[in-house]
Order: C-alpha cells, then sequence, then structure tokens
C-alpha cells in the first residue's frame, strides 16, 4: 500500500505549497487553498470557501489555517504569500 491509497480529509496535511503572485491581478486558486503563509508582515485579502470576503493581518512568518477561494490584489499589502492545498 502507497501513502497515496490512504484516505483524505480537512484535518489531512497539505499536499502541495505555491507561491501566490497578485502583482498582476487578482489569484483564483484550480481548487481551495487550505492555508495561507505570509513571509511578510501585512494585509491579505480573500474570499473564504464560504463566500465571504475578508482582509487578514499576518505577521512576517504567520500561516492561517482558512479555505481561500480567491487572493485579491488590491487590498493585498504582504509578500512572499504562500498557499497549501
Amino acid at each position: 500500500m502507497s501513502w497515496r491509497d490512504f484516505g483524505r480529509d480537512s484535518t489531512s496535511p497539505a499536499e502541495d505549497v505555491i507561491a501566490i503572485d497578485v502583482s498582476g491581478g487578482d489569484h483564483t486558486p484550480a481548487q481551495p487553498y487550505r492555508a495561507l503563509r505570509a513571509n511578510s508582515a501585512g494585509t491579505i485579502k480573500i474570499d473564504t470557501l464560504s463566500g465571504t470576503n475578508r482582509t487578514l493581518n499576518f505577521a512576517a512568518g504567520e500561516t492561517r489555517v482558512v479555505y481561500v477561494t480567491k487572493v485579491y490584489q488590491a487590498g493585498t499589502t504582504a509578500s512572499g504569500i504562500e498557499g497549501s492545498f
């Protein structure tokens, strides 16, 4: 049995982490992110899985466990943003 044969749920670790670049506009992932990390302090404006628009304040290096369906350019000041799914 390989490790991929195990079930996956909302408490499982992420399968991948990607850099999110909003310098060219809003970012909408193919599937919702399960968490966001900001490598520099600032704000990240998002849409949550429930469709709610939020602006989150991040400390440098902070990770937030939240389902994210969109990251906005306007309202986002943090950099080095990473999304995991």
